[in-house]
């Protein structure tokens, strides 16, 4: 490729059609008004790449999109944003992924999603040598990827990257095959950080708790498990130590990508020198910000910005001192 990298993010890329208010289905109407429609780049691959680079990483993203007219726009979106697209594939075979996304007056989605050439990345579409300066490797969701996860290859790479020198991160799609746990086991050692959603965890594990499924999966060989809790903020575990971090309390617009964009904030803090529960609580922070604009990555969400947000929120000394780090 040629250019220097600081993260390559491996996952998923769908354009989204997102629209609202959605109200009830009970008070819809022909041809109803509603206040915003929007084209954005969508998937949790390429939310977190768009985070990472709205972070000042240089980010180069590995996906896949449609010979059609969707896929042109989805990677004029990223390079837009400076998203290196580079590594990213043409499927002639398959439709861009595509997803309507309808948000509630309370900010929460309900989406609508076809079947697309995001799900079909394999192990000949990442690269072997990682690009020149390149220090981590983040999987958009692991159970997102099934020709990449299934047939071992996954796993090879995890260990070359490692070899590397880089940092491995991952997030958890939901398990729609009902896989369970020994659908990712074999990945967990060779990940630095795992990083799932408390609702993926509690159902995949059967545990009662995120503290017991972060026990869970560090029993299973990951190094590090951050279980993202949406707004009750985080719980992480490190072996060494373990916590709660609070996510700051907005009054959300939408939820849609804060998952993906709390992954990107924190691996953007670890790449910094933060140690775990500094960089959960600038994630977490992060996170509730962006939840403030409609769309997943669709408001630029830059240290400048969250720093100028979190002077103006009460938290007293706590939020201020994580300002000054920013």
């Amino acid at each position: 490729m040629g250019k220097k990298v600081d993260v390559l993010c491996i996952g998923t890329v769908v354009v989204d059609i997102m629209a609202k208010p959605i109200g009830q289905k009970q008070v819809w109407k022909e041809k109803q008004r509603i206040s915003q429609i929007q084209i954005l780049a969508g998937g949790d691959g390429a939310n977190q790449s768009l985070y990472l680079t709205d972070s000042g990483l240089k980010t180069a993203f590995v996906g896949c999109v449609g010979d059609d007219q969707n896929g042109q726009v989805i990677k004029q979106l990223l390079h837009k944003r400076g998203v290196l697209t580079d590594f990213m594939q043409t499927r002639r075979e398959y439709p861009t992924g595509t997803a309507i996304v309808l948000v509630d007056e309370k900010g929460e989605r309900h989406t609508f999603s076809v079947y697309g050439a995001h799900s079909t990345i394999s192990g000949s579409d990442c690269p072997i040598t990682l690009p020149e300066g390149c220090k981590a490797v983040t999987l958009g969701s692991l159970f997102a990827m099934p020709e990449l996860e299934k047939y071992g290859k996954l796993e090879e790479l995890l260990q070359i990257y490692h070899a590397q020198g880089a940092l491995t991160f991952a997030d958890l799609a939901p398990d729609k095959e009902k896989a369970g746990l020994a659908g990712i086991e074999r990945f967990l050692p060779h990940l630095d950080y795992f990083i799932p959603s408390a609702y993926d965890a509690l159902e995949m594990t059967g545990v009662r708790s995120v503290e017991e499924a972060a026990a869970l999966y560090r029993s299973k060989g990951a190094k590090n498990v951050i279980i993202k809790c949406g707004e009750k903020g985080c719980f992480y575990d490190t072996g060494d130590c373990s916590g709660w971090i609070p996510a700051i309390q907005v009054r959300t617009v939408d939820t849609t990508g804060a998952g993906d964009c709390m992954v990107a904030l924190f691996v953007s803090r670890i790449l910094s020198g933060d140690d775990v529960e500094t960089a959960c609580r600038y994630a977490c922070a992060g996170a509730s910000y962006s939840t403030l604009f409609p769309g997943a990555s669709a408001e630029q969400v830059t240290p400048e910005r969250i720093k100028g947000w979190l002077r103006l929120q009460p938290g007293g000394k706590a939020l201020e001192a994580l300002s000054k780090r920013i």
